[in-house]
């Protein structure tokens, strides 16, 4: 096998090293003495054991990896820019782009490589950080110089409703902290030495998004970017909706597929220039890199195109090869480069629909070998066993991930990404008749226009069948199905016996382990979850049972984009919620009540609750809301429990909100004063929730939790250095559980009842 498969021998030791590096945290001194051990005992056993020094080799490449994880994302040393900043505070930032920005409907998005930060001497470090610019701009590309003077922000710890942990993911990519801009009239750029190939590139795209929208309508123009090489900044946020509830938003992630057309629409275009073979590989290639590039360097094109070049490198030299290796080979070298990469979602959808279609296709394609030669067969069923593979494997880790799957999906994609493949060759024909003469361009784009609506048309019929969509409230089965799939395809793959026995144990400790843990942890049904939103905090009451829950919101800020779809349905979504009974709007700006309203509506809520001073608001908006409100009994209130609660249930006024269930109760408040301390104490509140930015002395601190108070749960804690490190006054309990918890910092917090 290792002769045969080395790629796929070694990988393995590299994902295990990348793992125990994460997991481990063990010292890179450790890692690095550790490799260079199993390298030295490899190259004295290699002519007298090869067996033990091949897997010696392996072992040495597993903590290479990991030496190179670790000194990437963990022991960064101490010249590393979190070592140099204070949460908050202002500095003189240097820097220089370091990728290109990211253009989302709440702004702009940057990343930066500092060289340099200061108040009034300035220091040499090493890190990124992450500019966040309330304007969408385009003025910046990567390898602008820059020089600004901000507020850094640490990362938000914790995962959010949804179990994505923000800070994880820029951890990842590098990221130390986050600045706001408004936008970069205070920037200073130097945008000087813009001739390299990334500037190139982009100037390229530029020039073929512009291309598009010369010559086609605007939606089809934004869908055509998208599908060549996935340029998404211009899609509508409802059609971008209608590709996920479809299951076909992997056509707006450039894949494999595009860049099988791209090779192959190069190959016709040269083919009357007679051009010898090795001349013909180097254009190709020299194709590849540019669209790589282009693609902005996403996973699925990364690892097509080094699938690709090794196989025109295959061609050239005249050697056999085999898809197997070639897709092991492809995601070493990712890995290798940059291990994280190992948990980038990309990442693993297109490695594992990539095997599971190379390694089952041909099975099941073997079965019907009588009929290979029927049109029917080649045009219908092939393309139904393809699409069917591809959704089988990549489904769980679509549910375990965005925890929906579209149910629709497989139809969807068998009827659309025949038309999406057409579509990515019109692009492509679209671009070379621009640039052959503007008027073949325009007749061109005449047709593609047609194919593009027509896309746009079945895109809506599938996307609207929203009943088709099943949610994922809890993952973690189908997490444990795929680990037993993937072992019954690693047993029918692998020929040895003795490879065989390891990978059944290993694999099924692995997934016992998993569904052991499914079974024994508690299903908390009876809880509170608060999770953070703009200005404030949302509370989800789930003691009535997911089917029938209630959402307390408090202090909302308006944003740019629609906080009911970006955060509080995939909340809901992630919770398991079927129905809202209450809602409950305690405070909110004027121009969030409408996404409260339409959050309303699509949950399906019995009643709205609304403190009496938004009640005239919320009459004002229902004059233009776009959503049915006035359906809805909506009551106002100023200081009253609910009537239909009898010992249990929400107690609400103008200034606090308490809950109580059966022997705990919860307040929340907006801030922290004498009134609610001496309130808190004398009812025995259990939990004090703070809406509003707190700035808590100790002393008040240690009153709280001397008087009962079990946690305090706040939004902000500007004052938390005051504290130091009184580990007795933050830990409550042997688990480490922590009195006060800052939704700032946590995300969300669950209280299990």
């Amino acid at each position: 096998m290792i002769r045969r498969y080395p790629a796929v021998f070694l990988l393995p030791f590299v994902v295990a090293g990348i793992l125990l590096a994460d997991f481990s945290r063990l010292p890179v001194e450790y890692l690095f003495l550790f490799s260079l051990i199993a390298c030295l005992a490899a190259s004295v056993l290699i002519r007298s054991r090869p067996r033990t020094a091949t897997m010696l080799f392996a072992a040495g490449m597993m903590f290479l990896s990991a030496l190179h994880f670790g000194l990437d994302f963990y022991d960064t040393g101490p010249n590393n820019l979190v070592n140099h900043f204070e949460n908050g505070r202002r500095y003189q930032i240097y820097g220089v782009v370091a990728d290109w920005p990211e253009l989302k409907s709440s702004g702009t998005e940057i990343k930066i490589e500092v060289d340099s930060i200061g108040d009034t001497v300035m220091r040499p470090v090493e890190g990124c950080l992450l500019i966040k610019v309330s304007d969408s701009t385009t003025g910046l590309v990567r390898g602008d110089r820059l020089e600004f003077r901000a507020r850094i922000y640490s990362l938000k710890d914790g995962a959010s409703p949804s179990g994505f942990n923000y800070r994880r993911y820029l951890n990842l990519r590098g990221i130390s902290g986050v600045v706001y801009l408004f936008n970069l009239n205070n920037v200073r750029m130097n945008t000087k030495g813009r001739w390299t190939l990334l500037e190139w590139v982009d100037d390229v795209r530029n020039a073929v998004s512009e291309s598009f929208r010369t010559n086609l309508e605007p939606e089809p123009a934004a869908l055509a970017a998208g599908f060549l090489i996935g340029e998404v900044r211009d899609i509508p946020p409802e059609i971008y909706q209608l590709f996920r509830d479809s299951g076909t938003l992997h056509l707006l992630a450039v894949s494999g597929s595009n860049v099988a057309l791209v090779i192959g629409f190069l190959v016709i275009v040269l083919r009357p220039f007679g051009l010898s073979r090795g001349r013909r590989a180097v254009i190709l290639l020299a194709g590849l890199l540019v669209f790589t590039l282009l693609s902005y360097g996403e996973p699925s094109v990364v690892r097509a195109s080094i699938m690709a070049a090794l196989v025109i490198g295959a061609a050239l030299v005249q050697r056999r090869y085999d898809l197997n290796n070639l897709i092991a080979v492809a995601a070493l070298v990712i890995l290798l480069v940059e291990p994280s990469q190992l948990f980038n979602v990309g990442f693993q959808l297109s490695f594992v629909t990539a095997w599971g279609l190379i390694f089952i296709v041909p099975k099941i394609h073997a079965l019907f070998a009588g009929y290979h030669g029927r049109s029917w067969y080649r045009w219908l069923v092939m393309p139904v066993i393809i699409s069917s593979v591809a959704q089988l494997f990549s489904g769980p880790l679509i549910a375990l991930y965005f925890h929906r799957v579209p149910l629709i999906s497989p139809l969807a994609n068998l009827v659309i990404v025949p038309l999406v493949s057409i579509a990515v060759v019109g692009s492509l024909c679209l671009l070379l008749a621009h640039l052959i003469l503007p008027v073949l361009g325009a007749l061109t784009g005449s047709l593609l226009n047609l194919l593009l609506k027509l896309i746009l048309m079945l895109l809506r019929f599938f996307g609207e069948a929203q009943a088709q969509v099943w949610q994922v409230s809890d993952p973690s089965w189908i997490a444990a199905s795929a680990v037993y799939f993937a072992l019954v395809a690693g047993v029918i793959a692998i020929k040895s016996k003795q490879a065989r026995r390891v990978l059944v144990l290993g694999l099924l400790l692995v997934a016992n382990l998993i569904f052991v843990k499914a079974i024994v942890s508690p299903d908390r049904t009876d809880s509170v979850r608060l999770f953070s939103v703009p200005g404030g905090v949302a509370a989800v009451n789930c003691t009535n049972g997911k089917a029938e829950s209630d959402l307390l919101i408090t202090r909302l800020n308006s944003k740019r984009y629609r906080i009911d779809e970006k955060i509080l349905t995939p909340s809901l979504q992630a919770y398991g919620i079927e129905k809202l009974r209450y809602l409950i709007v305690h405070s909110s700006e004027y121009d969030a009540i409408d996404d409260l309203m339409r959050l309303a509506v699509e949950w399906r809520a019995d009643t709205i609750f609304v403190a009496r001073g938004l009640l005239s608001s919320l009459r004002d908006v229902r004059n233009y809301s776009e959503a049915p409100i006035e359906e809805y009994q909506i009551v106002s209130y100023s200081g009253e429990k609910l009537p239909e609660m009898d010992r249990n249930g929400w107690f609400l006024a103008v200034s606090s909100i308490g809950l109580v269930i059966d022997t705990s109760s919860i307040l929340f408040v907006e801030r922290i004063n004498d009134q609610v301390e001496a309130t808190a104490a004398s009812q025995g509140v259990d939990m004090l929730v703070v809406s509003r930015k707190t700035d808590i002395m100790p002393s008040r601190a240690y009153r709280l939790r001397s008087s009962g108070l079990s946690r305090l749960v706040v939004t902000g804690l500007p004052g938390s250095g005051r504290f130091g490190n009184d580990r007795e006054l933050l830990v409550v309990d042997e688990s480490g559980e922590l009195f006060i918890q800052d939704l700032s910092r946590l995300w969300s917090v669950e209280i299990s009842l």
